[in-house]
């Protein structure tokens, strides 16, 4: 699993202060390295511009402005500094100084619109350096018709920000920042920047290690178990599926599904057939409705499906022997026999779409369970309404741990949050997946990792990682039928 940590503002500056005062890192070397690993990253990029121009702040952001532009003037690129005012931090002034001697423009902030007659529109690159991710608060009028003007203006042709967009807050609606093209985050992932869009759009975000002794501190205090999932490779996950010569149905994975309500029963065709055509050894369909029933057997006459309202699942001697339990997939209502469901510790049940209780729901208290809501079931679960990824961890973090539960919330953004406190994001928004039926076949791979004994953080990014891979896929907008039929065919 290919997870990096993520840290709050606070935690980066934690870690700062760790580097500085325990470590023994200056100031001046922190800020240098974040610097120069910049200017490396990004040496095509400076070759494009006429002239680089640097907005900076008075804080460690505009620090880390003053020395890039030192750097990229010592290696031969035209330089003009911005500023707010004065730095007023020490290794800032140090950067400034350099600029300085280096004979580098320096100018207020004031001085933009006497230049900009002079310079030729789409022929400058702008590094914002004006506010890092520690900033919180109300932006000034001052500050607020600085970032208009950026936005507006047809002289840059990109626009880099260090460490974060100016202006940028997560979760605020009506939050206003510059327009960056792609972002550099400095010494640590910065957990403020996830959701980050310009028009819809993710903003590339590139992490630039500086020193910081973020392996050193993973599992101290100073870290909160966040972490970023990056897609696992196809190749990777494919042997997962592939059955062994000597296997039987049982070693190859068994689940038990419930769910297809009146007029919903393709979402329980679509979830438990993956399954099966992913390599899973054997599944049982419980459904209320005769009608899914019928369905079922017309789409494979040697499917095992019972009707009737789930109170006598656990008699069923087949339910012992599913290692993941689906219910949900094609329901108007959370089950009755849910409330009272008992497991043996190596189940995992997976409560999706209409399952998914109410505010006040009683959860089994044996096994593991796995909610998957979109924003509106998560509202609906925990009474809550949240815009962003960061608000919906600070309601699911209380809530997992409350109820011994995991959640997964559904968004252009996803967030595992589990119930021992670790968290998980996946960052990767598909326009394929917004379509019906995608969850139900989310769900059902889910379970068929879950089912051959990978746990819920496992399952769930080897599953978001293949259901991914449906970006490949030559029609525009396909069907979840055509998706299941796709990824069929990748094994």
């Amino acid at each position: 699993m290919k997870a990096y940590p993520l840290f709050t503002n606070s935690e980066s500056r934690a870690l700062d202060r760790y580097a500085h005062d325990v470590l023994g890192y200056p100031q001046t070397t922190l800020m240098g390295m974040a610097a120069l690993s910049v200017f490396h990253a990004n040496e095509d990029l400076w070759s494009t511009a006429e002239e680089i121009w640097m907005i900076v702040g008075t804080g460690g952001n505009g620090g880390d402005g003053y020395a890039l532009a030192n750097i990229l003037h010592e290696e031969g690129h035209i330089v003009r500094i911005f500023k707010m005012d004065d730095p007023k931090r020490e290794d800032s002034q140090f950067y400034a100084s350099l600029c300085n001697r280096a004979g580098i423009e320096i100018n207020f902030i004031s001085a933009l619109a006497e230049v900009e007659i002079e310079v030729e529109p789409g022929s400058i690159l702008l590094v914002d350096a004006i506010l890092g991710t520690g900033f919180q608060g109300i932006l000034t009028e001052d500050l607020l018709e600085i970032i208009e003007w950026i936005n507006e203006s047809s002289l840059f042709f990109y626009k880099l920000s260090l460490d974060s967009a100016t202006g940028f807050q997560a979760g605020l609606p009506e939050s206003h920042s510059i327009e960056a093209d792609s972002i550099e985050e400095l010494g640590t992932r910065k957990w403020e920047n996830i959701g980050f869009t310009i028009d819809e759009q993710i903003v590339p975000r590139y992490y630039e290690s500086i020193g910081f002794p973020i392996r050193t501190l993973e599992s101290s205090e100073v870290f909160s178990q966040r972490y970023y999932w990056e897609k696992a490779d196809i190749d990777s996950i494919l042997p997962f599926f592939k059955r062994k010569a000597t296997s039987h149905k049982y070693t190859n994975g068994a689940a038990l599904f419930y769910g297809g309500s009146l007029g919903m029963q393709g979402a329980i065709l679509l979830s438990s057939s993956i399954f099966q055509h992913l390599g899973g050894g054997i599944t049982k369909v419980y459904t209320p409705e005769e009608s899914t029933r019928d369905l079922l057997l017309q789409d494979d006459p040697s499917r095992m499906v019972t009707v009737g309202d789930g109170s006598g699942l656990e008699m069923d001697p087949f339910f012992k022997k599913a290692k993941a339990i689906v219910v949900g997939p094609g329901l108007t209502k959370s089950p009755d026999f849910l409330k009272s469901l008992t497991m043996d510790e190596d189940q995992t049940l997976v409560i999706d779409a209409g399952a998914i209780p109410d505010l006040g729901a009683v959860f089994p208290n044996s096994g593991s369970i796995l909610l998957t809501p979109h924003a509106g079931e998560f509202e609906r679960l925990t009474g809550v309404k949240c815009n962003s990824i960061q608000s919906a961890y600070q309601v699911a973090l209380p809530f997992c741990t409350k109820h011994n539960v995991n959640i997964l919330f559904k968004s252009f953004v996803s967030l595992l949050v589990t119930n021992d406190g670790l968290c998980f994001v996946w960052e990767s928004p598909n326009a394929m997946l917004a379509t019906m039926g995608t969850g139900d076949l989310l769900t059902g791979i889910i379970a068929r990792f879950l089912s051959i004994g990978h746990d819920i953080p496992n399952s769930v990014y080897f599953a978001l990682s293949f259901l991914d891979s449906v970006r490949e896929m030559p029609e525009t907008y396909p069907t979840a039928g055509d998706m299941l039929k796709y990824l069929k065919g990748k094994l």
